[in-house]
Parts: structure tokens; sequence; C-alpha cells
């Protein structure tokens, strides 16, 4: 006995007619009516009586058709709940960012892609304090792609530039420099600087680069977000950050260049596993992100310099 011999039986039952039936299971007749045959001979049982052209059930048919629906209807039930659960599962993708990613540009990216898909993804989206953390978090399967600062020394994975970072220096509007349309970093030298701590990725990223200037800079903020309280809390200082925070920088904070990093210090960009075994949704997602990214005018960042 098999549930095909079950199926079989049921659309026979309801249709009373073998001809019919074969019709709607897209069978022969011939091979029906053995289906049915081979399952009364396992039963000991007669399920059918022929009226005619008709069949109807004997009394231990319907018993029997009455106990069948009810497993076949459950078995359908779990089928469809589990390949739910699968479609849910294969439309959704779980996403790491980095702070400075998690406000307009992100979100314009994501919704971008869903208006020219027909296949939509629900965005699982988590912040992530750092790439490192970001590089953990796909190791580990909780997330399926990231965006974030340039892996470096690590393979097995892939990155693509997206979008280009500048440093600046962050001051309140009460500040000496405030006035300024540009500044150097041998004037930053006579003010009390701060910039990121461990282990932010752009704490390393920088710290050559002040010695090198002779900048001993405070470490006072893990992210561009927090940067913000924390000069808006320190007027007497200069914040060296990156420049992600333009889209949500009070009215009181300036975001000043600096003249010697006239191009971007550092790069966001799209990162997934190589040679992963991603759902087809996923990895439409990622080759759109490629598409992307291959249209950014990728420019050298001046971190290369000092830590890569």
């Amino acid at each position: 006995m098999n549930l095909e011999q079950l199926r079989y039986f049921v659309m026979v039952a309801q249709l009373e007619h073998y001809g019919r039936a074969a019709k709607a299971l897209y069978v022969t007749q011939s091979a029906l009516s053995n289906s049915v045959r081979r399952l009364e001979l396992e039963l000991g049982v007669r399920l059918f009586d022929h009226v005619g052209r008709n069949v109807i059930l004997t009394p231990q048919g319907k018993k029997f058709l009455l106990s069948v629906s009810a497993v076949l209807n459950e078995l359908d039930g779990a089928v469809n709940e589990i390949k739910e659960f699968a479609k849910k599962s294969n439309s959704q993708i779980r996403i790491g960012a980095v702070a400075s990613l998690l406000r307009g540009f992100l979100t314009g990216l994501l919704n971008a892609y869903n208006e020219k898909t027909p296949e939509k993804l629900t965005f699982d989206i988590s912040q992530k304090g750092s790439t490192k953390e970001c590089l953990s978090s796909l190791r580990s399967g909780q997330i399926d792609v990231a965006f974030c600062g340039y892996p470096v020394r690590e393979s097995g994975f892939v990155w693509m530039p997206l979008l280009p970072q500048k440093v600046v220096a962050t001051v309140c509007d009460s500040h000496p420099l405030a006035s300024k349309e540009l500044v150097s970093l041998e004037e930053l030298k006579d003010y009390r600087v701060l910039s990121y701590r461990k282990p932010s990725y752009m704490y390393y990223a920088l710290e050559k680069c002040f010695e090198e200037w002779g900048i001993e800079a405070n470490e006072s903020f893990e992210d561009e977000i927090s940067a913000l309280s924390v000069i808006g809390a320190n007027e007497d200082s200069v914040a060296v950050m990156l420049d992600s925070i333009r889209d949500v920088a009070w009215e009181s904070l300036r975001l000043l260049p600096i003249k010697e990093f006239d191009r971007p210090y550092h790069w966001i960009g799209f990162l997934y596993i190589e040679g992963h075994h991603y759902s087809s949704e996923i990895l439409s997602f990622i080759d759109h992100m490629e598409e992307v990214c291959r249209s950014v005018s990728w420019v050298e960042p001046i971190e290369r310099r000092y830590y890569s």
C-alpha cells in the first residue's frame, strides 16, 4: 500500500466513476482499476460495488474513506506548512551592516531591489559593530551577506566596493575651527582630538596616520552615530571621523574637510561567502549587488597607506 493508491481510491470514491477519476488523475483507466484492485486484495475487502457504469462505496469502503481522508488531509496540511516555511525562509535574507549604513543609503538600496524584482525579499537587518563582527557572523551562519569595510587579510569571501567615505573633522559651531571651510592635520594638533576606540576597524585604519602627523588622538567612540553625542558634550574638541553621518548630523555641528584627505579614506562594500550554497532568491540579490558595485568608480582609499 502506498500514498498513490490511497489518493487513487479517494478520487474514485469522490467521482464514483473510473473513467472520470482516471482523467482527473492523468492516468489510464486500466492503471487506476489495477491500483484499486491491488488495494482491495491487500485489505481483503471489496471497496466498491459496480452500479451500471458507475461505482459506489461498500460499507467497508465508506469507513475506509473516512480514515484515509483524515490521514491525507493531515499529511497535506503538514506538507503545505513545511512548504510555506521553506518559501518564507527562501524569501528572507539576513543582512549584517555597520552602523554608518543603517540609514537612508541602505534602505534606499534594498527598496530599489524589491521594486525591480518579482521575487521580493524580506530583509532581516542587524547592526554589527565592526567589519570583524560581520565576518564572524557570516562564518557562523547568523547572517547571509554583509555591508562593511574591506576584510583585511581574509580569504573565502567576496568583497566589492560600494560606498566611498572621507574622513572629516567634526566640531561644534562654537569651536574656533567652525568658521573654516577646510582644515589641515597640522591645525588639528592645537586641539584635543577625539577618534575611534578599539576594537573599531577605523581605530587601526587611522592609528599610523595619527602617528605620522604627531596627533595624539583620544579613544572616544565606537562609531559615527555615538561620535555625535561625544563631540556635542565636548565642545572644545575635534572629532576625526568618517563623514557617513552628514544626513543626521545636528545643526550645531560642522563637518570640515581635511586638506590631506582629498579622496576617500575608507570604503564600505558588499560582502558574501565565496562558493556558499545560497538559495536562488539570495543569489539573485547577490547578482544585483554585484552589478551595482561594478557601476561604482573605484578610487584607492588613503587607509591602504597605513593599514592593509
